[in-house]
């Protein structure tokens, strides 16, 4: 003969409370990573829109010409000074003004990178 099956009913709702607690937990690690993941890829892509090759210098008016976008772009004379072809620059742009150049990496230190 079998033992009878004791149910105990107080330690049902602990249970129960317990595994509700490990699937929100785990639905909560889920959601989070997956936010995560899309913030990291959205910078990365606006980091690498923001970034420019310089194709070409025009130190006489002023402005490069950028490899990925195809178009001139007019900065200040300051600025075009310390531009090269090759170089990767960032944009600083600011209403009503030109935009600031920061180079991310010169075409030398690009040349040099060993990928």
């Amino acid at each position: 003969p079998s033992a009878p099956v004791v149910v105990d009913d107080a330690r049902v709702p602990e249970q129960e409370v317990a595994m509700i607690n490990k699937v929100l937990f785990a639905t909560m690690a889920v959601v989070s990573l997956v936010a995560s993941a899309a913030v990291a890829a959205s910078l990365t892509e606006r980091m690498e829109m923001d970034r420019m090759t310089v194709l070409k210098v025009d130190r006489v008016h002023a402005r490069f010409l950028c490899a990925e976008h195809r178009h001139w772009t007019w900065i200040s004379k300051s600025d075009v000074t310390r531009l090269s072809s090759g170089d990767i620059v960032s944009l600083d742009r600011q209403q009503g003004r030109l935009p600031r150049v920061t180079v991310v990496r010169t075409a030398a230190e690009e040349l040099g990178r060993p990928e």
